[in-house]
């Protein structure tokens, strides 16, 4: 391997490795929250009503904004920043951070206005749940454009291969909101709500201090972002005709594939609180964000790290590069994804006690349901990204739009059929399904762009990965079953991670015993990109 090579190897790697150990310790941290919450406010009236006035910024933003922006604009700029054109790169990034908030501004005002009554509806003859929640997303609704701002200088700073900031946001932010939890916690009793009032500002510290963990997320992104000379930020709004037509093309396949996320979100929502009001939505919290930890913190600095050097390889036409990477990625995400697999299912029993310790089940069943879907929301994340970079933003958004639009789907359709007990493990498999139907439709649709080099050892990868993947998963369940019953949340942390070691352990083992030269490729991942 040539310096040059090797010098961006290492810089792949060591990226993949910055942006994997901060995920790591944010959602250790944002799974501390969720501990948090679950002591000072809990499966609560008080919690279902947060829980769902805190669903609708994301959601309002996420429709209106977040697809469009998360996959614009790295390859947006890679073409300015390979000519070294500092000029074009600013004013394109400043265009795209001025629109951000005159699209969401308003958006944000409007959810304001409109989003307290709806919620007082939605909640029905439960008034103090209804009010709550009202009061509670006027707190909410700054987050809006703040999420905004969060992404496109995170964007910004990715496409110049600057990646710590935006991975430590996510850390600031959850520090924030743990100490608002904790805050309210000690001040107030969200049990014998509400048949007891709470104190005066309990709930401006606990919906304020949310929103202030938003700022922290912004602001971690935007210093940096404002400081670069790079790319140099001005007041500007315009883009050239020929980026306009890219960023619109980008933007509504973005837009496409997260309205169909948010229909889910939303149909999450109703049928949790149309079957089991009380407990779904917030075991669903819970499922979600244990959920997304491996995703987040094993696939997801994958795919970001390898996003801009495919961008450039895709902007500079060199196809050979591009499918080189393109095949080592792929196969990196996939067997970090079956390692999340293992992780999460082999875990799950003593994490139910953990986080539930009167009915463990509850969501020891959701965390087995969501598990097979770790595969697909990895190559969701990179596939789709990998596709962005060759502005073939069409086929990941057809791809992406099927698999939510399936997910919801059956969500709606099971969680009606299931028993109340069963609501989030019936969403889980839904979800499930429908991120596996999306990851197969993405590797077809990149065999399509790129050509089969593109996808080369991928096949072998996946199959090593699924059958590591049930390997891991019986040793973490056999750790698992030595939890008694009426354990509680003490016991719950130590098996957890004893059966979390035994599946890694074992999905470590199979790997290498079934194909020890396709697993050390596979663990290098994109260090010969």
């Amino acid at each position: 391997m040539s310096t040059a090579v090797g010098r961006r190897a290492g810089s792949l790697v060591g990226a993949a490795g910055l942006i994997a150990a901060l995920t790591l310790l944010s959602r250790v941290v944002g799974s501390g929250r969720s501990l948090v919450f679950a002591v000072a406010v809990g499966d609560t009236p008080l919690g279902t009503a947060y829980a769902t006035a805190n669903q609708l910024p994301n959601v309002l933003f996420e429709v209106a904004a977040g697809g469009a922006l998360a996959g614009v604009v790295v390859p947006l700029l890679a073409g300015p920043l390979e000519r070294g054109d500092r000029e074009e790169a600013g004013a394109v990034a400043s265009a795209l951070l001025a629109w951000t908030l005159v699209v969401l501004v308003p958006i944000a005002l409007v959810a304001a206005l409109v989003g307290p009554p709806l919620l007082r509806a939605l909640f029905g003859g439960e008034h103090e749940q209804g009010d709550a929640a009202a009061t509670m997303l006027l707190a909410f609704v700054p987050q809006v454009p703040l999420y905004g701002v969060a992404v496109v200088t995170a964007g910004i700073l990715q496409a110049q291969r600057r990646f710590l900031a935006a991975a430590a946001a996510p850390l600031a932010s959850s520090l924030v909101v743990v100490a608002s939890y904790a805050v309210f916690g000690a001040v107030a009793d969200a049990r014998s709500w509400p048949g007891r009032s709470l104190p005066a500002g309990a709930l401006a510290v606990l919906a304020g201090g949310t929103t202030l963990g938003v700022v922290a997320l912004a602001l971690v992104t935007a210093a940096p972002a404002l400081r670069s000379t790079t790319v140099p930020l001005r007041p500007r709004m315009r883009l050239d005709p020929a980026t306009a037509a890219r960023a619109r093309a980008l933007a509504l396949s973005g837009v496409a594939a997260v309205l169909a996320q948010q229909v889910l979100a939303v149909v999450v929502i109703v049928v949790a609180d149309l079957r089991d009001p009380h407990r779904a939505l917030v075991v669903h919290g819970w499922a979600w964000t244990l959920f997304t930890l491996p995703y987040a913190v094993l696939a997801v600095p994958l795919a970001t790290s390898a996003y801009p050097a495919l961008s450039r390889h895709a902007t500079r036409g060199d196809t050979v590069a591009y499918a080189a990477l393109a095949a080592r990625s792929t196969r990196a995400v996939v067997l970090a994804s079956g390692l999340g697999v293992a992780l999460l299912a082999g875990a799950a029993h003593p994490l139910g006690a953990l986080f539930v310790p009167t009915e463990p089940w509850r969501l020891a069943g959701a965390l087995l349901a969501f598990a097979p879907g770790l595969l697909g929301f990895g190559l969701l994340a990179h596939l789709g990204r990998a596709l962005y970079a060759l502005h073939a933003g069409r086929a990941a958004g057809t791809a992406a739009v099927t698999g939510w639009g399936t997910a919801a789907a059956l969500a709606a359709l099971l969680g009606s059929l299931v028993p109340r007990g069963e609501v989030v493990p019936a969403i889980g498999a839904a979800t499930s399904a429908g991120l596996l139907l999306a990851g197969g439709m993405l590797l077809r649709a990149l065999h399509r762009a790129a050509g089969p080099a593109a996808l080369a050892g991928v096949g072998r990868g996946t199959g090593l990965s699924v059958l590591a993947a049930l390997a891991g998963t019986a040793a973490g369940l056999l750790v698992g079953s030595l939890l008694p019953p009426g354990a509680g949340r003490a016991a719950g942390a130590g098996l957890a991670v004893g059966a979390a070691v035994a599946a890694a352990t074992a999905y470590g083992a199979v790997a290498l015993l079934v194909d020890r030269r396709g697993a050390r490729e596979t663990l290098e991942g994109i260090r010969h990109g």
